[in-house]
């Protein structure tokens, strides 16, 4: 039997999604692309030390042919009812532009009304960024099938952010599958972390109506789960309620920074009404609560509130910070870059530069340097994987590039301590 809880199991299975999904900044191939994705989920549904305790399997990786949204299925064991399934659908990736047009497609509510759906008025509706995301994974991938031969008596149906918000489109419209005698699937039971809201009333009711055993959990300082049902509101309540509180703060109000930018993200409903399906208790209320209390600089010529508000926010949201509040072992990650040097060399190219990793961690042997948009000619990572060398390739371009380092585990977030510049 598993020491760790269905909760924390299945937020594990969440955070995996999200390792080694991004592509090299310098592009790669396809089957490249799902080859690293594969690796990464398989290494660590193998590693012991995580909640899920190498009891999963991986079986079924989907990715759309634009590589934006990302589902794969594991096999776990046996609960005494039948076999286990987990598909599991993948967040946002920052760097992916029909992504992030995915989250912010909300103005315009669209009729959800899946295959097998019974007639019902009014119609459940649902935002056009989480119709295009439902669409790209239903259509674009062989899921149905795999699922079909696959015969899962219990299907759990997870994601976290972006991910939920799919679960929660995809669960409805397996269960429809389901009913309609189309899939022989037993039990399908929904998990979902730090969703943001994917449609109105109905939608939620008809959720909540099919669903009524859903685990909804949200991280109370996670902006991400407020849209699209409650952000409007978060600077409103800066007395009763802040967000964030004032130490560390930065507190959201009506009248600073912070609070305008919340307004600005909310008008993009353009007045549509969002309601989140039934949540479970929030995460992080306790005493002290798990907040970010140091702030890295911000960049130059960014609101520095705003920019405080920003990491506050990435650090709740984050996946780690879900499975820490949930009691739950880290899974691992890329490994941050701490510094570059030289910082600067020539446009042709040629310059060695050596990479080290943040301190106290060590970078895998599959690590790949690029430099901007274009692989270094070479790299090479020092035994025990203290340090990256990495030769530079020739740009067409004067001036800052960001370093990133891809693994199985993903690609490093661009940042000031990455920057390499390009000279005459």
């Amino acid at each position: 039997m598993s020491d760790y809880s269905t909760i924390q199991i299945m937020m594990t299975l969440a955070a995996l999604a999200s390792d080694g999904a991004d592509p090299r900044p310098s592009g790669e191939q396809r089957d490249q692309h799902i080859a690293r994705i594969k690796q990464g989920i398989t290494t660590q549904l193998a590693d012991t030390s995580l909640a899920t305790q190498g009891n999963w399997k991986l079986s079924w990786v989907g990715l759309t042919k634009d590589g934006a949204n990302l589902a794969y299925i594991a096999q776990g064991p046996n609960d005494g009812n039948g076999t286990v399934y987990a598909l599991v659908l993948r967040g946002t990736v920052m760097d992916s532009l029909v992504d992030q047009l995915e989250d912010l497609q909300v103005g315009l509510l669209v009729p959800f009304h899946p295959d097998g759906t019974p007639p019902m008025w009014p119609l459940p509706q649902i935002s056009l960024g989480a119709m295009v995301a439902f669409g790209a994974i239903v259509s674009n991938t062989d899921l149905k099938t795999q699922l079909a031969e696959q015969k899962p008596d219990t299907l759990y149906v997870v994601g976290h952010s972006l991910g939920g918000a799919m679960a929660t489109t995809i669960a409805l419209y397996l269960q429809q599958q389901v009913s309609a005698g189309k899939l022989p699937i037993a039990r399908i039971q929904p998990y979902t972390f730090a969703a943001p809201t994917a449609g109105d009333a109905t939608f939620a009711t008809w959720f909540d109506k099919q669903f009524p055993k859903a685990v909804c959990i949200y991280n109370k300082y996670d902006v991400v789960p407020t849209a699209w049902a409650t952000l409007a509101s978060l600077p409103e309540n800066w007395q009763s309620n802040p967000f964030y509180p004032p130490s560390p703060g930065p507190t959201a109000k009506p009248d600073n920074t912070v609070g305008e930018e919340i307004a600005k993200m909310a008008a993009n409903t353009k007045g549509n009404t969002y309601v989140q399906p039934t949540q479970q208790p929030p995460l992080n209320t306790g005493s002290p609560p798990l907040l970010l209390e140091k702030y890295a600089p911000p960049p130059p010529k960014v609101d520095p509130l705003v920019d405080q508000f920003m990491q506050q926010v990435g650090f709740q949201h984050y996946s780690n910070n879900y499975l820490k509040l949930l009691d739950a072992p880290q899974v691992p990650d890329v490994v941050p870059i701490a510094s570059v040097s030289p910082t600067s060399g020539k446009v042709l190219g040629g310059t060695s530069v050596t990479i080290l990793p943040k301190a106290g961690e060590t970078f895998t042997p599959d690590c790949v340097v690029d430099f901007g948009n274009f692989a270094a000619k070479s790299q090479t990572v020092a035994p025990g994987g203290t340090s990256i060398t990495a030769v530079s390739p020739a740009n067409f371009i004067i001036g800052p590039v960001d370093i990133r380092v891809t693994n199985m585990y993903g690609t490093t977030t661009a940042g000031p301590s990455d920057q390499f510049t390009y000279t005459l």
